[in-house]
């Protein structure tokens, strides 16, 4: 009898199994690169699954700070790669990137569990809002697309409103 993907969290999240962990990949695109980067954090190559499409995953070494809620509505990615190749691809695929260009770099975030890399367990499309690269390394931080930028509602402030002195 197989369990659904929620019964199967509720099982990792309450025992931390020893043979279960979880997988954090990236898929780093840009319509200006020439391919599309799929990355994980194993140290060997293997195949994940998005709706029943084979990916191929390339090792690399990952260190992600997942989104907080520090009291702003940011929601920031912090991504370290550590791309140590000796032809510098990554480097040479942002390089194609038109600097004056407005599109952003879409990353999409997946983790899956080690025991079942067809279903992802959480997914987050994010776009680069900065890129810093050394020789060898990547730093990303990303975050969510930003839809609205407009403002709505009025502010709220004792000036206007002196009966909210008491709330503040």
């Amino acid at each position: 009898m197989s369990l659904d993907l929620e019964s199967r969290l509720k099982v990792f999240l309450a025992s931390a199994p020893q043979t279960v962990w979880p997988i954090q990949t990236l898929e780093i695109s840009h319509s200006a690169m020439s391919r599309t980067f799929h990355l994980w954090r194993e140290p060997y190559p293997g195949t994940t699954y998005v709706d029943g499409v084979a990916m191929a995953m390339d090792p690399c070494n990952i260190e992600i700070k997942l989104a907080g809620s520090e009291g702003n509505l940011d929601q920031k990615f912090d991504i370290r790669i550590g791309l140590v190749d000796i032809e510098d691809v990554f480097r040479d695929e942002l390089d194609r990137i038109p600097v004056a260009t407005t599109e952003k770099i879409k990353i999409v975030y997946r983790e899956y569990l080690s025991d079942d890399l067809t279903t992802p367990q959480a997914t987050a499309t994010l776009q680069a809002e900065s890129i810093s690269y050394a020789i060898g390394a990547a730093s990303i931080s990303a975050v969510a697309p930003r839809l609205n930028m407009t403002r709505t509602g009025e502010v709220y402030s004792p000036k206007d409103i002196p009966m909210l002195r008491g709330f503040l």
